[in-house]
């Protein structure tokens, strides 16, 4: 226990400072385009062009022994119904585990926002996945693995790619927030998710960096904008 305590400690340490909002913006495209590389990716982008949002943690730290946790910062885009982005509004993700689990990992983790109520659940202070909200793994090509939601029905699907070794933890359960003071600093006032993702239209050029990364890959494989 003492152990995962001091793992954990270094996890918040390790956070990203308000400054460094840019390069977690930046993280997220090359997320995004790691994502790109994975084998029979089609139904990401078909996903991907149906979703309102997307949210992105660059680096999820895990780590457990019997008893896990994980920690790790992102942001969110939301799209209109003109093809407007606005944000990026600031996340941190958090939770801990139980069961069998070993190891230490760094995680990349992507989120489509399907609908109203997958987007609407981050206008909230908080929530917690596959609490009131849909949560499904995005499938990847033909193959549906445990935990896919065959119906495609689901408000929020996550695709992760993984760094390091770990077994036995799932997203679900995980509690995101919104990282007011990450906000503060890049909006330089205090500004809630919500009007962030209703009323600020993405404007700094990082962020319109990873808009079109994100309008590349709803062409597909070998399409440019």
């Amino acid at each position: 226990m003492k152990v995962l305590a001091i793992a954990l400690a270094l996890c918040f340490a390790l956070s990203l400072p308000l400054e460094a909002r840019e390069s977690l913006i930046t993280q997220s495209r090359e997320l995004l385009e790691e994502l790109e590389e994975s084998v029979d990716r089609s139904l990401f982008t078909s996903l991907l062009r149906r979703a309102e949002g997307v949210a992105i943690f660059p680096e999820v730290k895990r780590v457990g022994l019997f008893v896990g946790g994980y920690f790790g910062e992102g942001l969110v885009l939301r799209e209109d119904e003109k093809g407007r982005f606005f944000g990026p509004a600031f996340f941190k993700i958090e939770g801990l585990s139980v069961g069998p689990q070993i190891g230490v990992q760094v995680q990349g983790l992507v989120l489509l926002l399907m609908n109203r109520q997958g987007i609407e659940a981050f206008y909230k202070d908080g929530f917690t996945l596959g609490g009131n909200i849909s949560i499904a793994a995005g499938p990847l090509g033909r193959g549906f693995s445990a935990g896919v939601d065959t119906e495609l029905s689901s408000s929020i699907y996550a695709y992760a790619i993984a760094r390091g070794f770990f077994a036995g933890i799932s997203i679900e359960g995980a509690r995101i927030r919104d990282n007011k003071k990450a906000n503060e600093a890049f909006f330089g006032r205090k500004i809630s998710a919500q009007e962030i993702l209703t009323e600020k239209q993405a404007e700094d050029r990082a962020t319109r960096e990873l808009i079109r990364t994100i309008r590349r890959l709803r062409l597909g494989k070998g399409e440019e904008t």
